[in-house]
């Protein structure tokens, strides 16, 4: 089923365009890096729309606003964790200004670049990676519920539960994604199409 998804012609010219937008970000302003960073930490235990719902009625909050404020708009949304999130957030703009510098580190090791990225509190290790390819970085895998689903025939075991685990997995993937001469990073939009209908993330 895999193999024949990723063959459509018309989904290939779909999903090709959104890995030109990845690498797009990539060469945006520091203030659109962070802006992705706050989506990824807004992404986690969360629905994508919701983070991205969340993160549109932020606006610059996210770069000027108090933690309260901001709790206040993520309650307004309906998002959930709206403290956490928020503090999350503030806290995080102690990364503003070495973002692009994470990327110059992912231009020659993704992998040590996705380590730097697990200082950030709110991340994990899918949300770094998540961060990574939302900038243009293509050998990382974003192992969410939707990735676990597709494994599912497959696993007993259908938690990620320590970082031993998900290199476990990505190797995996990356098996599946050599064999079918993709990265990793863009056979994910491939299997979040298959389990969703949609090319979002």
């Amino acid at each position: 089923m895999l193999r024949k998804v990723v063959r459509d012609a018309r989904l290939r010219a779909r999903v090709l365009e959104r890995v030109e937008e990845f690498r797009l970000n990539n060469r945006a302003s520091e203030k659109v890096w962070f802006r992705e960073l706050v989506l990824c930490i807004l992404t986690a235990n969360s629905s994508f729309i919701g983070a991205f719902t969340a993160l549109q009625s932020l606006g610059d909050l996210i770069l000027y606003g108090s933690a309260e404020e901001i709790s206040k708009v993520l309650k307004e949304t309906g998002y959930r964790f709206p403290n956490l999130k928020a503090k999350y957030i503030v806290r995080s703009r102690s990364h503003y200004g070495k973002l692009k510098e994470i990327g110059r580190v992912a231009d020659k090791d993704q992998i040590e670049a996705r380590e730097m990225l697990l200082e950030v509190q709110g991340l994990g290790m899918k949300e770094a990676s998540h961060f990574l390819r939302n900038m243009g970085y293509l050998d990382l895998a974003i192992i969410d519920r939707h990735i676990l689903r597709f494994f599912s025939d497959y696993l007993e075991d259908r938690k990620i539960s320590s970082r031993k685990r998900y290199l476990e997995l990505e190797s995996v993937l990356r098996g599946i994604a050599s064999a079918l001469d993709l990265p990793v990073g863009v056979l994910d939009l491939y299997i979040w199409y298959l389990k969703t209908g949609k090319i979002a993330k």
